[in-house]
């Protein structure tokens, strides 16, 4: 999900374009899964590319 300042520079956008509360929680969610879905497309079209390491965030994780 967008960091807290980045919900308050949408919300305020939105409240000014006369959007009501809970439709703005409806945009942020699907904005927070849209995020959700381009972060993990843009991790595995990475790991096809070979410039990230799945073995490697594995081995950090379970290091952890």
């Amino acid at each position: 999900m967008p960091e807290p300042a980045a919900n308050r520079a949408i919300v305020e956008f939105l409240t000014n374009r006369g959007y009501t509360p809970a439709e703005i929680e409806k945009i942020l969610a699907k904005l927070a899964s849209y995020d959700e879905k381009t972060v993990n497309d843009a991790v595995f079209d990475s790991i096809g590319h070979g410039t990230f390491s799945l073995d490697e965030i594995i081995r950090q994780a379970l290091a952890e």
